[in-house]
């Protein structure tokens, strides 16, 4: 090889060579020489292409393994590490700062798929170095990397959580590392369930529970007084005038109300409704008439 190589001169293009004979191509190189060229075209496109890498190492489109899952760059996995060493420590502190029945997991997605790091709480019975769940690992595949927030979760066993998800990004944007709250809600799902029960109000059942938009359908009053007045107050608002601006229609409709309201079966009750319309006490007796008038009719 010593002997070729001072016999062969690499300085120009077609490597002459006057011995030893060596099998050539069509344009008069040697296959040996063509093979050099090969070698060292590839080996110029390996180094521009490390060079690339460390000028620009988030620029670099990260790989996909065989299966077509996303890889991490060399950057990508040192900033998930630094996540997880400044974060990890805190984690079962978290947990129980936020509830007895809270649970707190930290994920580090460059590690898949044993993605957990560091954990507090066991409503899920999980551990360091175990895996994602089927949600994590569809975000996963997606290279999700917005926040989830209060979403329904469920254990195998059925326990209900409510829960979140918080991705934390490398300068490329990927999501590296998820941090997981999970709340057990069941206690507090069935309490919900016996307050609506215990609150909940009827809808109406016919004329008699029938109120105006956020009047109650039955008012407590201490005397007869107050009794007469809330019931005056309620018809002539109901009216949607104003007192000194009612016509004739206005007042006998504000009289038919209160004689369905049962308002003058009270005593004193057509004095009361005269000085509230400013009419006098006749006038009230006659729009009753009127009204008795029309339902014989």
């Amino acid at each position: 090889m010593r002997l070729f190589a001072a016999r062969c001169d690499w300085s120009t293009p077609d490597c002459a060579t006057s011995r030893p004979p060596l099998a050539s191509v069509g344009d008069g190189r040697s296959s040996a020489c063509l093979r050099l060229d090969e070698i060292r075209a590839d080996l110029r496109l390996r180094r521009q292409e490390a060079a690339d890498r460390l000028s620009h190492p988030d620029r670099v489109r990260a790989a996909t393994s065989a299966d077509g899952e996303p890889t991490f760059t060399t950057n990508e996995r040192a900033h998930a590490a630094l996540v997880v060493e400044l974060l990890g420590p805190v984690i079962p502190a978290l947990a129980q700062a936020m509830g007895p029945k809270t649970e707190a997991v930290l994920h580090n997605l460059t590690t898949m798929p044993n993605t957990i790091a560091a954990i507090g709480g066991t409503l899920t019975g999980r551990d360091i170095g175990g895996p994602p769940t089927d949600l994590g690992l569809r975000t996963f595949k997606a290279g999700w990397t917005e926040h989830l927030i209060g979403y329904r979760s469920e254990t195998a066993d059925g326990l209900v959580m409510r829960s979140s998800s918080i991705f934390f990004h490398a300068p490329s944007g990927k999501s590296v590392v998820c941090l997981c709250v999970n709340t057990d809600i069941g206690d507090l799902k069935r309490a919900e369930e016996v307050l609506h029960a215990m609150t909940a109000l009827s809808p109406g059942a016919g004329p008699m529970l029938d109120a105006p938009p956020g009047r109650p359908a039955e008012t407590f009053p201490v005397s007869l007084e107050s009794l007469g007045e809330g019931i005056l107050d309620n018809a002539i608002n109901g009216a949607g005038v104003p007192v000194d601006l009612m016509k004739m229609s206005h007042k006998v409709a504000v009289v038919e109300d209160l004689n369905k309201r049962g308002f003058f079966t009270l005593r004193g009750a057509v004095d009361q409704a005269a000085q509230r319309l400013n009419v006098s006490r006749f006038t009230i007796y006659n729009y009753l008439n009127e009204l008795q008038a029309e339902t014989v009719d």
